[in-house]
């Protein structure tokens, strides 16, 4: 153990971020950083020797659904199946042990990836489990569909904006826009708070392993207050943007944001995303809104009178307009860091207007990695409109810090995957050099939480949150994640020669 008399000392290739610079010591005390620097004033010190080895700040997630990535660790993931066949063994296979939850969530479900390009219909569900609701989500959480059982819990007597009906008016179980956000609520609802706090703790122990010291978690009203009771147990900083409009359930619990992911419009995958012209593959359509003008209006008013930070969910280039609209009428350099999350269909005169305003874009490069580029979902859906689809390089030129994330379970919950596809975005004038990748998660990410002067980079007096990589990620290699410290204390190694700190 390092006496509390001394300074713990690192020896390793270490990359503060502050400068170009690649440093070789690093002493830490009481959890923050003594010094960076070439040479060490006390030569006798015993080192952790991390000299093989490359040592970056740890990283920063603004945009993660915390539960429900717990959740995806818990029930199944449908991510790799390649037809409805798949689907159904899954289900078939996990139906007796997962059955005591009394539903069955599955996530990841891309109907374009698999040989029928369909979702199941109900009866398909039926015939698997038929005792308890079974709720499957695609992937970008926007559409889903439920079994029988489940739709007649939760829509007995009606048939709600956004249900599909078969050709005799009856439901095949398929839910979009506002009977999809009815169906995931309300499921989500459903579970008790001993399977919140499983999932909870199951998406930080992977947080954890992927590097993240610092993790913004997009938090519905209903379970804030269980993560709250659980901040002080996990190993890193968990920030809570809770997901709502309610004003004064925020300020009674001392939190200073809201909004987080509260939906403006849906997603492209599911053609919900609001676009001011119609989507390339589906003429008349143009997706949803979920606000009026001047709801949204009267609530960003309010939210900024009360000094609260907001988010908001828009993916289309008519939600951003809607929000920058009541932004644009609020105070001026936006001293709250408002943000917009996703911020995805930016064309340049959203461009211009969100530099005006200093909103802060919140953004998933993994969306690109996925859906980007030639013959991929954004094309499909968009046409030449791809050209405007993430514009990270066109926020920095604009003066923009955008905030990198992963709005997992949508996309993995993984930076170094975010680093490299800021890296190579299918639109070349858009790809963002090494280290501006690298600061979408830790330095800017800071900024978007008001942590600049605590982490992002490795500098006296900030917090010693770093991790230990196996590769220079800022010289084109893959970087593994060995080793991670939060404020000076080692909570995950895949090394096993190296003393305690």
């Amino acid at each position: 153990m390092t006496s509390p008399l001394f300074p713990m000392a690192i020896k390793g290739n270490i990359h503060p971020l502050t400068d170009d610079e690649v440093y070789h010591y690093l002493l830490v005390k009481d959890g923050k950083i003594e010094l960076c620097a070439q040479e060490i004033p006390f030569p006798k010190l015993l080192f952790l020797d991390y000299s093989n080895y490359h040592i970056f700040p740890g990283f920063i997630e603004n945009h993660c659904h915390l539960l429900e990535t717990g959740l995806t660790l818990i029930f199944p993931d449908l991510s790799k199946i390649t037809k409805l066949a798949d689907l159904l063994e899954i289900l078939f296979t996990v139906y007796k042990n997962l059955s005591p939850f009394g539903l069955i969530f599955a996530f990841n479900f891309e109907p374009e990836k698999i040989k029928e390009k369909r979702f199941p219909n109900r009866r398909e569900l039926d015939r698997v489990i038929d005792k308890i609701p079974v709720i499957i989500l695609r992937r970008d959480g926007h559409s889903c569909v439920l079994n029988t059982r489940g739709l007649l819990e939760l829509f007995p007597n009606e048939i709600p904006e956004g249900m599909e009906l078969d050709q005799y008016r009856d439901p095949t179980g398929l839910l979009w826009g506002k009977a999809n956000e009815i169906a995931s609520q309300y499921f989500k609802n459903c579970l008790d708070s001993a399977a919140k706090k499983l999932a909870f703790q199951e998406g930080v122990t992977l947080a954890i392993r992927k590097g993240i010291t610092t993790l913004v978690a997009m938090t519905r009203e209903e379970d804030i207050e269980i993560l709250l009771d659980l901040l002080p147990s996990f190993p890193i900083q968990v920030i809570p943007f809770p997901q709502t409009l309610n004003i004064k359930k925020v300020k009674e619990l001392g939190l200073n944001r809201i909004g987080g992911c509260i939906l403006i419009d849906g997603s492209f995958g599911s053609h919900t995303a609001a676009l001011r012209e119609d989507y390339s593959d589906q003429e008349g359509e143009k997706g949803i809104l979920y606000f009026t003008d001047e709801e949204l209006f009267n609530f960003q008013k309010e939210a900024d009178k009360n000094n609260l930070q907001m988010a908001f969910h828009c993916i289309g280039d008519r939600a951003i307009e809607q929000v920058l609209r009541g932004f644009g009428l609020l105070s001026k350099d936006n001293p709250l860091r408002h943000r917009i999350e996703h911020c995805e269909l930016v064309p340049p005169d959203l461009l211009t207007r969100m530099a005006e305003i200093k909103i802060y874009p919140s953004v998933q490069p993994a969306f690109e990695y996925f859906w980007g580029g030639e013959g991929k979902m954004y094309q499909k859906r968009l046409g030449e409109r791809i050209k405007f689809t993430n514009p990270y390089k066109s926020f920095i030129n604009n003066g923009l810090l955008p905030l990198g994330g992963s709005d997992s379970p949508i996309t993995p919950l993984d930076p170094i995957l975010g680093i490299k596809s800021a890296v190579f975005h299918p639109n070349e004038k858009e790809r963002l050099n090494r280290k501006e990748a690298l600061s979408l998660f830790t330095k800017w990410g800071a900024e978007g939480v008001f942590l600049e002067k605590e982490i992002g980079v490795l500098k006296e007096t900030y917090w010693a949150d770093f991790v230990v990589l196996k590769g220079d990620i800022l010289k084109e290699e893959e970087g593994e994640i060995l080793v991670v410290y939060k404020k000076g204390k080692r909570i995950f190694t895949s090394l096993y020669d190296q003393n305690p700190s």
